[in-house]
């Protein structure tokens, strides 16, 4: 064991595993998935400018007595609700990290029955999310029986509000229409103290199909997936109280999370990649320097570097050829004056080794114990033809005494 850590020092291990084990970590802690920054300076950034998670309330019906003197309103259920929304996943990048944002649309009809057996005044009130919508509220319907209403949302406004007179049995409709914008949940509230009537609200969300349920809300009656959308119904006919229902929208739509495992499985590749560099340089009798041991693990972390950062403008598969290319041209060039001509073979040899297949192993997950098996098929195929020439046999006779 002593032997071995005399040679690591000798080889100028350490110092090139402090340059990989650096890089990689910073890297690791940067990209992660976005539940990280849930409360984070950056995704308080994200939402500032794009949306914040969006939770709609229910509308609700209060009402007085025809000409009874005002002092407290008595709620009025709901007949029926019904509601459709159209999602499509419009991912945000800020930095190294993908958030889940998407456009939506909302098309709801509520209708209200006067069943109390006399004339009564009702407002209707539909709590809207200015700050979350205000981009894109030009898109706002409002009708009363088929009759638009004219709305004004001043600054500080955050509701629909409607006032009018029911006649004994009378019944009233309401549609509510508008586009929007969130980040990476929906959920519609229905009022915990209130009845539900014949409830039913369609969702469908395109562009995403990992799609999961916030704490406390109630999963869908239906789910259906149809190529890249997935459709979802909430029916119900009678509940006594009212309950939460919605989604967390999908939360990955690039590579942010398979560069982070890579990155933080580096160390073990390089390690291998350096006792590899260490046995070519051995047979070329020679002892690698410390600059020349740094530079190599300078370049085999910034390849990791390269790629998150070309990611951030480019598409991943893009960055990450592109990474390849650059840092083994830079193996090429550096190896090959080290060893001269056969320094070519042993940079690609240990590229692929080191670099390539240990990320595919992370972005194909499917393939991954068939990619290490190729590789350590392809290594022992390796030892067996290198340890049967002279010169290597010779070198391995001679450290045995």
């Amino acid at each position: 064991m002593r032997r071995v850590v005399k040679l690591l020092f000798r080889q100028h291990f350490f110092g090139s595993f402090a340059i990989v084990a650096a890089v990689t970590a910073v890297l690791t802690f940067r990209v992660t998935d976005r539940g990280g920054f849930a409360t984070s300076e950056l995704h308080g950034d994200v939402i500032d400018r794009w949306g914040a998670p969006i939770a709609q309330a229910m509308p609700s019906v209060r009402f007085v007595p025809s000409g009874a003197v005002f002092n407290t309103l008595t709620p009025l259920p709901l007949s029926s609700q019904r509601l459709r929304i159209d999602a499509t996943m419009n991912y945000r990048k800020r930095g190294l990290v993908y958030f889940s944002g998407f456009d939506f649309t909302l098309d709801g009809t509520f209708v209200v029955k006067n069943d109390e057996g006399r004339a009564i005044d009702a407002v209707f009130v539909l709590p809207i999310q200015l700050a979350t919508n205000k981009v894109m509220l030009s898109d706002l319907v409002f009708e009363v029986d088929a009759r638009t209403v004219a709305v004004s949302l001043a600054e500080g406004a955050d509701k629909l509000v409607w006032t009018g007179r029911l006649l004994a049995e009378q019944q009233i409709t309401f549609h509510v229409g508008f586009r929007g914008r969130g980040l990476d949940s929906f959920v519609y509230r229905l009022d915990p103290s209130a009845r539900v009537r014949d409830f039913e609200l369609a969702l469908s969300i395109a562009g995403g199909h990992n799609i999961d349920y916030p704490d406390g809300v109630a999963p869908a009656s239906e789910t259906r997936t149809e190529g890249d959308r997935v459709r979802m119904w909430w029916r119900y006919g009678s509940l006594e109280s009212g309950i939460p229902i919605g989604v967390v929208l999908p939360s990955e739509a690039s590579f942010d999370a398979e560069l982070g495992t890579m990155a933080a499985r580096a160390w073990v590749p390089f390690v291998l990649l350096f006792v590899a560099l260490s046995a070519v340089a051995a047979l070329w009798r020679r002892t690698l320097t410390f600059y020349e041991a740094y530079l190599v693990g300078a370049a085999y972390a910034l390849f990791f570097v390269l790629v998150a950062y070309w990611a951030a403008i480019m598409h991943f598969v893009v960055a990450y050829l592109l990474g390849l290319a650059v840092v083994g041209a830079l193996l090429v060039l550096f190896l090959r004056g080290l060893f001269g001509r056969p320094g070519v073979f042993v940079a690609l040899a240990l590229t692929v080794a080191a670099l390539v297949l240990p990320t595919l192993a992370v972005l194909l997950q499917g393939y991954t114990g068939l990619i290490y098996a190729l590789e350590s098929l392809a290594l022992v195929a390796m030892l067996m033809w290198v340890t049967r020439r002279d010169d290597v046999r010779a070198l391995l006779t001679s450290t045995q005494h």
